[in-house]
């Protein structure tokens, strides 16, 4: 399996959501809106998928405690709390790509022939070594007995040389499943969490038979792209917009910690045990006087060095360091200060620069040096998918603007980024980096390929809606010009203009007026 990404999540009756919400994603992904719309139910709908895929117990279909925490799925269902009756339950639906390795699917390799025609997926009569497949989950959510569960799960592959679906329905006792809506009373399903796996009795089903096919048809179409997306949503990393205060001493990390922390609580212990090993990543993108400079030279050096490279390149002047102190601990300094003594600023900031180079999928291995960015991409067996909330909280105007140099550099180099954010500076950068890019440049054309801006805003009724934008060459925002967002620092430097032209002069205003509304400028007579 290779690069594994999701392209897509559907959700319906979930929280503000109640009619279906289609979002496709794209490597670089802005969520923007106002306070309270559903902005975070978006990223929320992995949270719980991820969360569940990390409960011990395999056999909890759908967990409610962790990032995501819930006294029950009412709770979580769209209109339910008044509602008496038994609720339409939410639904979702991820979309996601996989390179599958088919050489060592089937041993012995079955009749191809029979396979085909009785699974209806054409392009495995000639069995190609490997194939991109886009497969989608869908889970119907429901309360089981009193238990939070999944009565119906829906697997589809899209490719058009064969498309096919899996339906299981969890309702049945036992556990029924269908192929391309046909009854498949032999095959057996077992679930790891909402994840299924089948099974058959090779003795009983024989290999001519139709069920048998359905179940070869499966491993090759289905269960690599499972297992890819198990592992997918397990290795995402998620930071929220809080942060934990920093204490003047540390304790040692005992253990390495495999993640940074919801709130950036292990991104000091990560730093103080890593900071040696080699990490990567693509310097950030750099305003130059004739445009934009990007590289396409991936850099390795050392986790410490390579924090301090991207701080800097975000304007923060104050070096990270960790100072050991034996047998009790370590500290945390910022250009030679406790991390207890700066601002919220700087300790808000270091877990997003880490959370992204941690996301490197060739993380802690390798040597220092450069190393061309196609080498970089074809070296990654997998694509990073990070989730960050309000990164750009408690920073500087400027060094919000640069998130954005940070989030395409990361973009660009295998991590699929999907923010939540309130800022218009990282919004009207993205904007001023795909102006200020060449025409049909490269940074240019992957600007408008690669990044979407998702709007989400509340009807009357208080349901959510989400609408996708994409950059223009130009450097505006297509098909949608958020309401209240990137127009607010205009409308105000608009009114501070004109309140100062009424203030020097009311005749000079009144002319002003004239040619904001339309009105063919008057030139001055000749002395």
């Amino acid at each position: 399996m290779n690069n594994s990404r999701l392209t897509a999540v559907c959700i319906e009756r979930f929280k503000a959501f109640r009619d279906p919400a289609r979002i496709d994603l794209k490597p670089l992904t802005i969520i923007i809106g106002r306070n309270n719309v559903g902005k975070s139910t978006l990223i929320q709908s992995l949270l719980l998928l991820k969360q569940t895929l990390q409960n011990p117990r395999s056999e909890v279909m759908l967990s409610l405690e962790g990032f995501l925490d819930a006294f029950n799925l009412r709770e979580l269902t769209t209109d339910s709390p008044t509602a008496e009756a038994e609720p339409a339950w939410p639904v979702f639906e991820l979309e996601w790509e996989t390179k599958v390795d088919l050489r060592s699917v089937f041993s012995p390799v079955p009749d191809l022939e029979n396979l085909v025609n009785r699974s209806g997926v054409k392009w495995l009569r000639e069995l190609p070594s490997e194939r991109i497949l886009k497969t989608s989950i869908k889970l119907y959510m429901a309360e089981l007995g009193g238990a939070t569960g999944i009565s119906r799960i829906v697997l589809k592959s899209h490719d058009p040389e064969g498309p096919c679906t899996l339906d299981i329905n969890l309702e049945d006792t036992p556990w029924s499943c269908w192929w391309n809506g046909r009854a498949a009373p032999a095959i057996e399903i077992e679930l790891d969490h909402f994840i299924p796996y089948l099974h058959i009795d090779q003795k009983i089903v024989g290999p001519r038979l139709t069920e048998r096919a359905y179940y070869n048809a499966y491993l090759a179409v289905f269960k690599q792209p499972l297992q890819a997306l198990q592992e997918l949503l397990l290795n995402s990393q998620y930071l929220g917009s809080s942060r934990v205060p920093p204490p003047s001493l540390y304790r040692a990390a005992q253990a390495d910690p495999s993640d940074i922390g919801v709130s950036g609580e292990f991104a000091a212990q990560l730093l103080q045990r890593r900071k040696n090993d080699i990490v990567h990543f693509l310097p950030l993108p750099r305003l130059a006087d004739d445009g934009v400079e990007i590289s396409d030279t991936i850099r390795s050096m050392p986790m410490v060095e390579a924090v301090n490279d991207i701080m800097k390149s975000l304007s923060i002047d104050a070096p990270v360091s960790v100072r050991d102190i034996e047998h009790i601990g370590f500290q945390l300094k910022f250009g030679g200060i406790s991390a207890s003594h700066v601002g919220r600023g700087l300790n808000h900031i270091l877990p997003v620069v880490e959370v992204g180079l941690f996301a490197d999928p060739l993380r802690f291995s390798g040597a220092c040096g450069d190393l061309p960015l196609d080498e970089y991409l074809a070296s990654c067996s997998t694509t990073a998918h990070v989730l960050l909330e309000e990164p750009e909280a408690h920073t500087h105007p400027k060094v919000a603007s640069r998130l954005a140099h940070l989030f395409v550099s990361l973009a660009q180099s295998n991590r699929r980024v999907i923010v939540e954010t309130h800022s218009d500076h990282m919004v009207r950068r993205l904007r001023g980096l795909i102006a200020r890019a060449g025409a049909n440049s490269p940074l240019e054309k992957w600007l408008v390929e690669n990044v979407a801006i998702l709007n989400v805003e509340q009807d009357d009724n208080h349901h959510a809606t989400v609408s996708t934008s994409r950059l223009t060459p130009e450097g505006n925002v297509s098909d949608l010009w958020p309401a209240d967002f990137m127009d607010e620092a205009t409308n105000e430097e608009s009114a501070i203009y004109y309140a100062q032209l009424e203030k020097s002069s009311p005749d000079a205003l009144a002319d002003a007026v004239e040619l904001k509304e339309g009105a063919e400028p008057v030139p001055d007579e000749a002395p």
